[in-house]
């Protein structure tokens, strides 16, 4: 695939979910490196930066290869999400339902291998405009794992039958509170009144040091046709990307350095990988 169709790919939301954005960012860069291309990579390292403004994890994995290469910060992201996997995996029991919002290919594995020992269904929400929550339940139910998808504003009745709450995270910020896909914070703070656990999975190179998100400017907005392609003269539609979950709506934060609570996982970060709080 030239890079170019991979930078559109992350931009309009094909190649979705910000491990799988990162993974293939770097291994673009990688690709470029092989075939001798050193003289691009530097355009590409931006235009991946500006295709998703908004994804740490992509932005520590661009400045972090500078002084490790691509192949370590390759492998930490993989090598992230399999321990991530197994720390996840057990907080499933059996009989649990699930409730899920958007998509997080790392949720959608650490169900995965969950059902493996366990059984358990998913309830998934369809995440609008994009439907990623259609991701979410079609992944699901190939692997057998029963699945029911909720319309979004049916989520109340998602989320009356389930266990805990289960979302990944594009961003985690060093007040303790998570960035995810729009609705997780809604949904998070239903979760709480009910007395459902609320479960964050998140590789720990997600950590924006710089807060980016702590101003409400900061979110991305997504363009309004994505919601309302022929929306009427005068009609101003609002289509941000994220919202932030606050620390404590917050049960616990799954990484691959095991299960905390949001402040416990900053300590966590800061002891583990210094780089990332530069």
């Amino acid at each position: 695939m030239e890079p170019e169709e991979v930078i559109r790919k992350i931009e309009e939301v094909e190649i979705q979910g910000a491990t799988a954005v990162a993974e293939r960012g770097i291994e673009l860069l990688k690709e470029l490196e092989d075939e001798g291309r050193e003289g691009e990579i530097e355009d590409y390292r931006q235009e991946l930066r500006d295709a998703r403004p908004t994804e740490p994890l992509l932005f520590n994995a661009l400045d972090i290869s500078k002084d490790r290469g691509y192949g370590p910060v390759l492998e930490h992201i993989r090598d992230a999400k399999e321990m991530i996997v197994e720390n996840g995996s057990g907080l499933v029991e059996d009989g649990d339902v699930i409730y899920t919002h958007c998509h997080s290919s790392t949720v959608t594995s650490v169900l995965k291998e969950a059902f493996g020992e366990k059984d358990f269904e998913v309830h998934a929400t369809e995440t609008r405009p994009l439907y990623q929550g259609r991701t979410t339940a079609e992944e699901l139910s190939k692997e057998g794992i029963p699945v029911t998808f909720h319309i979004d504003s049916g989520a109340l009745n998602a989320l009356e039958e389930a266990d805990r709450m289960f979302i990944g995270s594009d961003a985690f910020l060093p007040s303790g509170g998570a960035i995810n896909k729009i609705g997780s914070k809604l949904f998070a703070e239903a979760a709480e009144k009910r007395g459902v656990p609320v479960n964050v999975f998140v590789d720990s190179w997600k950590l924006d040091p710089e807060g980016r998100f702590e101003k409400e400017e900061n979110i991305e907005e997504r363009p309004s046709e994505e919601v309302w392609a022929d929306a009427p003269g005068g009609v101003r539609v609002s289509n941000p990307a994220f919202e932030k979950v606050d620390a404590e709506l917050i049960d616990a934060v799954v990484s691959e350095l095991g299960v905390h609570g949001p402040n416990r996982f900053i300590d966590a970060v800061r002891d583990s990988y210094p780089e990332v709080l530069r």
